[in-house]
């Protein structure tokens, strides 16, 4: 893949944790460094290496067998593992799934889920094990969680697609965290600016990748929407049935079941009004409708049944919404005018 340069990893491969040609030392050494599991070694010569940068929640890692060989290392339990191939594929069984990934689609693999791989001869290896406590933090910031709400576990969809505008910035951020690690291990980058850097590939994935955590913000945000539009119609048809009463904005905002505050936010996210305003062409509605009917009903009739108590105010207003005075209306049957919005 053209993100992967070998520029920008060398950094990582300098940080060299061991290799090896021996089956055993390896299974030893992986276990060591990321989780004990069980395998099985296939056909082929062993020809390991793994390297590894640390940070602080982060660790940047490139591993690679040389064999084929089954990995069954159950649940990761206290990370995440994201698996970007560099070069050959490998196979993963997790969570009643079957993928095979390779330079271009890779895979999230959950903390809770058990997994078992299959890394293929040719297989080498960009991996990024994501503390699992630390997403769930980033994650709790980002979607505004209170401190009550739990963010369980996070799963990601899969494959992870490398090769699309999303999965290409991914690479982009990834390979440029590994060409900034320091020439040496025991330099160290102020800690501030390293979490943040963390926090930011984080967040990447949370926010741009399918996952469990972003579906159950949306499914929150669709229900917080209903809701809203249901209190708003509440208070609507409160005030539509009590024209001719005198209404407090307290009222209507218990009807609803919102706060004061609350009510004008709905209206002015929804209605680009305040309550009062809505109120007030709603009666102006009912008075035009009235007085188009021709009933007999003379002009402060109509005011007074639909909650006007100042005549001049309520011609002024009429005036300003249909272009003509209520008289006009009332006396000219041809002459029925487009409200003005």
């Amino acid at each position: 893949m053209d993100a992967w340069s070998s520029q920008q990893l060398s950094p990582l491969y300098r940080r060299e944790v061991f290799r090896s040609r021996e089956a055993e030392e390896t299974d030893a050494r992986v276990a060591r460094e990321l989780k004990p599991h069980r395998s099985v070694w296939g056909s082929g010569d062993v020809d390991a290496i793994f390297c590894r940068a640390e940070m602080s929640a982060l660790s940047l890692c490139i591993l690679r067998y040389g064999c084929d060989v089954d990995i069954e290392p159950d649940a990761l339990g206290n990370f995440v593992l994201v698996q970007m191939p560099l070069r050959g594929h490998a196979d993963i069984h997790t969570g009643g799934q079957t993928l095979q990934i390779h330079p271009g689609q890779g895979a999230i693999i959950s903390a809770h889920k058990p997994v078992r791989l299959r890394w293929h001869a040719d297989c080498e290896q960009l991996m990024l094990k994501i503390e699992l406590s630390r997403l769930q933090e980033v994650a709790r910031h980002a979607f505004a969680l209170r401190g009550g709400d739990s963010v369980d576990e996070i799963d990601f969809d899969m494959p992870l697609r490398l090769d699309d505008t999303a999965g290409t910035q991914w690479c982009r951020m990834v390979a440029s965290l590994a060409s900034l690690l320091p020439p040496h291990e025991s330099e160290r980058y102020d800690p501030r600016w390293l979490a943040h850097c963390e926090d930011n590939l984080m967040l990447y994935l949370l926010c741009h990748r399918p996952n469990s955590v972003l579906q159950r913000h949306a499914d929150a945000q669709r229900g917080s929407e209903e809701t809203s539009l249901r209190q708003l119609r509440r208070a609507e048809e409160f005030m539509r049935e009590r024209l001719d009463s005198l209404l407090s904005l307290e009222d209507v905002a218990r009807a609803a079941g919102v706060t004061r505050r609350g009510l004008a936010l709905l209206f002015r996210r929804y209605r680009d009004l305040s309550p009062g305003e809505v109120l007030r062409n709603m009666r102006l509605d009912a008075a035009h409708a009235q007085l188009a009917r021709h009933d007999g009903a003379s002009v402060t009739e109509v005011a007074l049944s639909c909650g006007f108590s100042h005549l001049s105010r309520f011609a002024a207003c009429y005036r300003e919404r249909f272009g003509q005075l209520p008289r006009d209306t009332s006396r000219d049957p041809a002459r029925l005018p487009t409200a003005r919005h």
